[in-house]
């Protein structure tokens, strides 16, 4: 089914923002270098991809997952310096960061599958 759209990238912000005042109440303690990864995530605008590609997706099924959170979250690993997809998606149920900071909701992250799924429609 086509992925729900989560709208625009103040929306994917707002959902940062939401859920890392949720899990970061102390955000000093985080590293400096993390924060840059955040910043630049932050500013990284991914709202054309779910545009891009509607046309990859059935209109029937379950919802999928947004295809920029999916990119954000594949892009997310690079800079992470994890290069397992299967790596990846084990980090991102352990990881409050880094699901939220790819727009997925803690304890509701895609699994491996999904990522592959992805790159074969990209």
């Amino acid at each position: 089914m086509l992925p729900v759209n989560c709208g625009s990238h103040a929306d994917y912000q707002h959902f940062v923002v939401t859920n890392f005042r949720k899990y970061y109440p102390v955000p000093d303690a985080l590293a400096r270098s993390t924060w840059d990864i955040i910043e630049r995530f932050w500013n990284l605008d991914l709202s054309f991809t779910d545009t891009f590609m509607a046309d990859k997706y059935s209109k029937f099924g379950s919802a999928s997952r947004t295809p920029s959170s999916m990119q954000r979250s594949y892009l997310l690993s690079i800079d992470f310096k994890v290069t397992s997809l299967t790596e990846w998606a084990a980090q991102l149920k352990m990881n409050p960061l880094y699901s939220i900071l790819s727009g997925f909701e803690p304890g509701n992250t895609p699994g491996v599958g999904t990522f592959y799924d992805f790159i074969n429609r990209l």
